[in-house]
């Protein structure tokens, strides 16, 4: 018997975001109709899909993605709608903040009984009460790595209610790389921050890293956001945020990816970095710890300047960085797509 998992959404689904939220979202949906698992979307105006795949029914909805605060606002009366039109067998929110407000209010104004699963990454700390506070009233939380499930027990969500589903990775062929995109002539290693310029994904480590190694070196800064303005300098090249096709390129030119985030509930970069063959280097503290075999595929050391350049001093030694490199190609091959759709699909199924 074929579900139908329904809600608001307010993630853009592009194909060629490479944000780990986004990826998630857009790999994880594009998967649940091979599972049985039908899809009502409610997506906001500048959010739309022009081709929804097979098994996805789209509702534009009235306005542009709203703030969180404002969220349940806008979204409330959608979910209602699918409630009383009997269009969901569950009610399914990618966020817990964004989307579990509206979900549980018009659950309540229906007075349905229809199950609420809701998709979880890692805690905000400025909104960690808050999102632990939604996340205990769900039937269901579906989060992406066992330090996520920690943290959501520890804030008082039922542990026979949270579900580790691991992410995966997208496999494209093989690139011819792009080795024009680090600076300089030198034949030093080409190292790599992807992702989102913000205070907690921390890439002002990885400037920190090329000028603590000690070894001749480079580095791309591929991603965007506040903390742009602030990077750069000799050795450094900033793209700015880059499509699903350049990512697989930078991928397959790089020597190392540095990842020095402080706040993950999985690490996706690494676990598509390390499919490629890519040694990373990471911050200890987090989920990351999950995501590669510490000196095996990668090297987890404290989050500082000095940590990080040793850990790209000894990544310059050709033969640790080959066997690195075997090592991460085969952790990598647990990090699979359908096998996610396929646990979600399940967890869904329970709940019904």
């Amino acid at each position: 018997m074929r579900l139908t998992a329904g809600g608001p959404h307010y993630y853009a689904l592009r194909p060629d975001s490479t944000v780990g939220g986004e990826v998630y979202e857009r790999e994880l949906l594009a998967r649940l109709p091979a599972h049985g698992i039908d899809l009502e979307l409610g997506l906001p105006q500048d959010h739309r899909v022009e081709r929804p795949p097979p098994g996805w029914r789209v509702t534009v909805l009235r306005s542009r993605h709203p703030h969180w605060t404002l969220a349940p606002l806008v979204y409330t009366p959608y979910v209602l709608r699918l409630i009383r039109r009997g269009r969901a067998d569950v009610l399914r929110g990618h966020s817990v903040r964004h989307t579990g407000p509206a979900l549980l209010l018009a659950r309540a104004l229906a007075r349905a009984r229809v199950p609420i699963v809701l998709h979880h990454h890692h805690l905000y700390p400025r909104w960690a009460r808050l999102e632990a506070a939604i996340a205990r009233r769900a039937d269901a939380v579906i989060t992406v790595s066992d330090h996520s499930r920690d943290e959501l027990i520890a804030a008082g969500v039922p542990g026979d209610r949270v579900h580790v589903v691991t992410e995966g990775v997208e496999r494209p062929p093989p690139t011819a790389g792009w080795p024009d995109a680090w600076p300089g002539p030198g034949p030093g290693l080409r190292l790599l921050y992807l992702g989102r310029l913000e205070p907690r994904k921390r890439p002002d480590l990885a400037v920190a890293a090329l000028r603590a190694c000690g070894v001749e070196a480079s580095l791309v800064i591929a991603g965007d956001g506040p903390l742009a303005a602030e990077l750069g300098g000799e050795g450094v090249r900033l793209l700015g945020r880059v499509s699903e096709a350049d990512k697989w390129r930078l991928y397959d030119s790089a020597d190392v990816l540095l990842f020095g985030s402080t706040l993950e509930g999985f690490g996706l970069v690494i676990a598509e970095a390390q499919s490629r063959g890519v040694p990373v280097v990471a911050a200890l503290g987090t989920a990351t710890r999950e995501a590669l075999v510490d000196g095996e595929s990668g090297l987890l050391v404290p989050p500082d300047a000095a940590a990080f350049g040793a850990a790209v001093r000894e990544l310059a030694e050709n033969g640790r960085r080959a066997a690195m490199s075997e090592r991460a190609r085969e952790f990598a091959r647990r990090f699979d797509w359908d096998a996610c759709a396929a646990g979600v699909a399940a967890v869904y199924r329970e709940l019904v």
